[in-house]
């Protein structure tokens, strides 16, 4: 921390009135594997800071990838002239001293420390039981190793001060099933920050290979309304557009289809939302977001009743509100914004085969094409692929169609939740099944 602490240090003496320095390093490693030789190893160390400059009212945001002495004070100077040339910020605001949560679990090397000669050994079995799966399996497109370590620290002349690091495993896989002259893309991808918390290979493969092989050759079916159960894999659709819809800057400018209806029911009791960046060992986990506002749990919807947005420093200030923690940047060189961490559905006690033994005529969603849910308007409207069920029995994949409903539709139709949610991407949900939606050709 004393490279951000002298930084911020200079931005004072330079007249700043306030001033907020993030630095981030990264080292990473990409490894990719295809029919059983290696196609690409990368390794990237991207180092950088960003020095965000308050003064008259009016806010100069700058970054740069040299840290010496001197390219800092030039950095520095430039932003001391470019501020005064800055329109007004009025909502401009940074965090005071924070209680952070720094038992989250974010930091394993176990894994970076072996050899790339066994990590390349692990990438060869693993898409070796991925041909092997199924008969329809007949191209490998790739399988990927990712690691990254991470190392954030943030200070500003509020008196906020924080660094933490983090590990980031991915492990990737594609092949094509084929039947019938078609052709089907079995795809997956699974993040954890410990290495050890990944599935199996095993249970990989059965996961992302098993869909291409049950979706492969799907086909249109009638029109109508229809039982639609969501697996996990599908429930992007949904978050997608609620993150957006909840997003504080989209909230105040009235284009969110919730806009104005905190405190209301927006769909069964049974549905509740949340974004929490203090679950343990959690992909998007963190003590602070970043601009240094300690995280937390947030309830968005609990019980079916919509209770807020999510709020950075700024759009709090302009709702009157607090800060959620929900800070983000997708790099040193970007200015922050609001973005989810682990954003998830509450998973219920529902099991999946009661669900579909329970559904009359319905489609078991696996994929789906498009946007899913409009945050502005509340519309779902997706092209999918799926599973045909009828009296409780899979009867054949379905292709070449669109489900589609109106948000209130979508969420008070929810009748089932399922207990199946995992947690190896930053958006989750469990299996959902909704009472009603159109489905056309």
């Amino acid at each position: 921390m004393e490279l951000v602490d002298r930084i911020l240090e200079k931005c004072t003496r330079s007249g700043a009135e306030m001033a907020e320095v993030f630095v981030k390093s990264q080292k990473t490693l990409s490894i990719v594997v295809r029919d059983g030789k290696v196609e690409s190893i990368t390794k990237a160390s991207p180092d950088g800071l960003a020095i965000r400059y308050f003064s008259f009212g009016k806010t100069a945001f700058a970054h740069a990838t040299d840290l010496s002495d001197m390219a800092v004070d030039k950095l520095i100077f430039q932003l001391s002239k470019i501020v005064k040339k800055t329109g007004e910020d009025q909502y401009a605001a940074l965090p005071g001293p924070q209680t952070y949560v720094n038992n989250l679990d974010l930091y394993d090397l176990s894994r970076v420390e072996n050899s790339t000669d066994s990590k390349i050994e692990y990438l060869v079995g693993l898409e070796k039981q991925a041909l092997q799966f199924d008969p329809t399996v007949t191209k490998s497109n790739g399988v990927t190793y990712e690691e990254t370590v991470t190392t954030i620290s943030l200070a500003n002349s509020n008196g906020v001060n924080v660094g933490y690091q983090t590990t980031l495993y991915e492990i990737r896989i594609s092949v094509s099933a084929e039947k019938k002259g078609e052709m089907f893309p079995g795809e997956g991808s699974f993040s954890v920050r410990h290495f050890g918390d990944l599935p199996a290979p095993e249970e990989m493969v059965r996961r992302v290979v098993s869909k291409a092989a049950r979706l492969v050759a799907g086909g249109a079916v009638d029109a109508g309304d229809y039982e639609i159960i969501f697996t996990p894999d599908a429930g992007w659709s949904l978050l997608w557009g609620l993150s957006a819809a909840l997003d504080g800057d989209s909230f105040l400018k009235n284009s969110s289809f919730l806009a104005g209806k905190e405190n209301t029911g927006m769909a069964g009791q049974s549905f509740s939302l949340y974004d929490d960046a203090t679950m343990p060992r959690g992909i998007a986990s963190r003590p602070a977001d970043d601009e240094g506002t300690a995280s937390r749990k947030v309830a968005l919807i609990e019980n079916g009743v919509f209770m807020q947005p999510l709020y950075d420093m700024k759009t709090a200030a302009r709702a009157g509100a607090t800060s959620t923690g929900s800070s983000a940047r997708n790099s040193y060189d970007s200015v922050p914004g609001i973005s989810p961490s682990n954003f998830f559905i509450a998973p219920g006690k529902d099991k999946v085969d009661d669900v579909v033994a329970s559904c009359r005529q319905g489609i078991i969603v696996e994929a789906t094409q498009g946007w899913g849910l409009h945050s502005v308007t509340g519309q779902y409207s997706a092209g999918i692929n799926g599973v045909l069920v009828r009296n409780g029995k899979r009867i054949m994949p379905v292709a070449n169609v669109t489900i589609a409903a109106t948000a209130d539709e979508l969420f008070n139709g929810i009748s089932a939740i399922c207990d199946d949610i995992t947690f190896y991407y930053r958006f989750n949900t469990p299996t959902i099944l909704v009472k009603r939606m159109k489905v056309g050709a």
